[in-house]
């Protein structure tokens, strides 16, 4: 207790001084309006700066978690949207698809080689045989090259070895689509004969002279014509109709092949 009043009559000064201060604050502000609102508005100018300054800081600080957090939902929401695109993708195609269509899923295509190949989720068990016709909404995609018990593989438009039937609109003339590498968006459509009326703009279309596929499903537009007048015929640039480098959903043309027009015709 001595050393407690010792320290007090040792500071008495400096007591004296802040209360003396205290008593003047109050007075001033206290009795004084004018005073006291200057004080208040300064003290809230302080106090909003400071506020400001705090809400900056922990914005900066919470960045790291904020953009975390919007990666997440950017995520979630691009994983919607796929999701809605493939059940509408699905749901265009089983529109168009009847009981001689195998749907099926493409889950490995390629563009980009000499010889490119796709292959579909659907083999012998679901009903599909090397030579059927390959399709989606958009046109031609193929024919069946190998058939496994579940899962096949297509030999696409985009494949040398790819040859298919097809013809004019408004026209019985037919010709047959190959691809000379390069360009995976046009096919060419030779052996047309020269008197074939077809000019740039005209659609190509299946001619069903095989079972690989119907008569008349889309296979693209003409972009160019050449007259080959030693060899009688017309070459025909396409503008395919289906982007090969987006393929997922596809259907099969199912239908029993007749050997014999296959052997008469020789080729898809």
């Amino acid at each position: 207790m001595r050393s407690l009043l010792d320290f007090l009559v040792r500071h008495a000064h400096v007591f004296l001084f802040i209360f003396l201060e205290t008593l003047s604050l109050i007075l001033l502000f206290g009795l004084n309006d004018n005073q006291r609102i200057a004080f208040l508005t300064s003290a809230n100018r302080l106090s909003g700066t400071f506020f400001e300054w705090r809400a900056d800081a922990e914005s900066y600080l919470g960045l790291k978690g904020e953009n975390e957090r919007l990666l997440k939902e950017n995520a979630l929401l691009r994983e919607r949207l796929l999701s809605l695109s493939d059940s509408l993708e699905l749901e265009r195609v089983k529109m168009l698809s009847d009981e001689v269509f195998v749907l099926a899923r493409v889950i490995d295509n390629s563009v980009r080689k000499d010889d490119n190949y796709i292959t579909i989720d659907k083999g012998r068990s679901d009903g599909v045989v090397q030579g059927m016709g390959v399709f989606d909404s958009r046109g031609v995609v193929g024919v069946v090259n190998m058939a496994g018990s579940h899962y096949s593989v297509v030999l696409p438009v985009l494949n040398s070895r790819s040859s298919i039937s097809c013809k004019v609109v408004g026209s019985q003339s037919i010709g047959f689509l190959e691809w000379r590498g390069g360009d995976p968006y046009s096919a060419i459509l030779v052996d047309v004969p020269y008197h074939t009326a077809v000019s740039a703009g005209d659609t190509i279309v299946t001619s069903g002279f095989s079972s690989a596929f119907p008569e008349n499903i889309p296979v693209g537009t003409v972009r160019s014509v050449e007259q080959h007048r030693m060899s009688y015929t017309l070459k025909v640039s396409v503008d395919l109709f289906v982007d090969m480098s987006d393929l997922r959903w596809v259907y099969v043309n199912s239908r029993k092949s007749d050997p014999e027009l296959e052997e008469l015709v020789g080729k898809h």
